[in-house]
């Protein structure tokens, strides 16, 4: 490899996977400073993106000493043990949405981390307004709330941003929703305008410089309001095909980097993409008559190879990730680790804020 010109090894290896790199950092100086440059990581990841994404599996919580968070790399069965964040008073943890290869980790009342999975690499984050008020209100009635935090990136300046956005009339705020946006680059949080809709207790999700939720009714009529992470503006999208449907009935969620949405029927459950021109499309149809009466959704992972969704199950004494083949039956599984209940995609990848 000496004989080479370093622009070609530089090359060979965006190719290889983080754990190779991480172990090449040790070969000599050169390796160790192109590895670790924000450059080096940025051309990584773009090759990175092409491939099926690892899955980050969380909310474990209990007296055993086991980790938050576990890994699944696609095509094993071994769910890998992920101590990167230490274990908050028997706490169940969150998990948003990963951007980059990084996803947040967090207990409402007490912690937020920013971590990197594929790395171990790990930044423990400031409170919120809101987790503060949340712990208050918490020591006088017993009751936490659990809004889902949002994690993704301002496409235009390419900084990464947290937002938290949480109806406003539980806490005695004033408005229909209150909003955080935390900066990075001066580790604070900040208010913005918030939504004129309040929200479902559902996972936001990010896709492309924005962040969708769906919202409780409004006139009889469920809609999506989303967040542009650079101009930190809500608007609100004009139709959805689940506007008339149970809030206990839909998702949303992104597959193939589409906008989707899904509703259960009794024994199926139709997904729906929103394509180039900003139409909805019934893209997938899930076959649920193998898993009896569920009282909610499955949730869609992620697309695998183009030919297999991987579908999460989040039964209570029993979660698991089933693959089903596109316009087929179900085909394959992965056996539950634990208990969790939360299954998040990711990239690996060796990108660090």
């Amino acid at each position: 490899m000496e004989r080479l010109p370093h622009v070609l090894v530089e090359e060979i290896l965006q190719r290889l996977g983080v754990k190779s790199l991480m172990r090449f950092t040790s070969v000599s100086k050169q390796w160790k400073s192109t590895i670790k440059s924000t450059y080096f990581a940025s051309r990584h990841l773009i090759r990175a993106q092409t491939r099926d994404p690892d899955i980050l599996l969380g909310g474990e919580h209990g007296p055993k000493p086991y980790s938050y968070l576990w890994t699944l790399e696609l095509g094993s069965s071994e769910f890998k043990q992920s101590n990167i964040i230490p274990k908050h008073d028997q706490r169940p943890c969150f998990i948003t949405g990963s951007c980059d290869g990084l996803v947040c980790v967090y207990y409402v009342p007490y912690f937020i981390y920013l971590i990197n999975p594929a790395t171990r690499w790990c930044r423990p984050l400031p409170k919120a307004k809101f987790q503060k008020i949340n712990r208050i209100r918490r020591s006088l009635d017993s009751n936490d709330r659990f809004d889902i935090l949002g994690f993704g990136k301002d496409t235009v300046t390419g900084k990464h941003k947290m937002v938290w956005l949480y109806n406003s009339l539980e806490l005695d705020l004033d408005g229909q929703t209150t909003c955080e946006v935390f900066d990075f680059a001066t580790n604070t949080w900040r208010h913005v305008t918030g939504s004129t809709h309040r929200i479902l207790l559902k996972a936001p999700v990010y896709l492309d410089g924005s962040i969708y939720w769906l919202t409780h009714k409004y006139n009889g009529e469920t809609k999506i309001v989303y967040f542009d992470f650079h101009t930190e503006v809500f608007q609100v999208m004009a139709a959805t095909p689940v506007v008339h449907a149970s809030s206990s009935c839909i998702v949303i969620f992104s597959l193939n980097n589409h906008l989707c949405v899904s509703e259960k029927k009794i024994n199926s459950q139709e997904i729906w993409s929103l394509n180039s021109h900003k139409i909805w499309e019934k893209t997938y149809n899930i076959n649920l008559s193998q898993f009896g009466g569920l009282d909610f959704p499955v949730t869609p992972v992620t697309l695998i190879s183009k030919t297999e969704l991987l579908l999460f199950f989040p039964y209570a004494n029993y979660p698991c990730l089933t693959v089903q083949r596109v316009g087929s039956s179900y085909s394959s599984y992965y056996s539950s680790v634990s208990s969790f209940y939360l299954a998040v995609p990711f990239i690996p990848s060796l990108i660090s804020i």
